[in-house]
């Protein structure tokens, strides 16, 4: 996968979670209280991590690039 684990990232952790939260409010009757909490943090944490990624990522670039003398 290598780079494109970031694209897969933001559509499965929603998903995945908003799954899950479904779930929870099928248990408690909810409905869809928990399937959209879940779904924001979802994204919210993929977003980060790729976020996070992308600029450890840049720094590496930036210290190992021909300008650095």
């Amino acid at each position: 996968m290598g780079r494109t684990t970031g694209g897969y990232e933001l559509v499965f952790s929603p998903l995945l979670l908003a799954l899950i939260g479904f779930g929870i409010d099928k248990l408690l009757g909810t409905l869809p209280l928990f399937t959209v909490i879940f779904a924001v943090l979802g994204l919210v944490g993929a977003v980060t991590k790729v976020v996070y990624t992308y600029n450890s990522q840049m720094e590496q670039h930036e210290k190992s690039g021909p300008w650095v003398k």
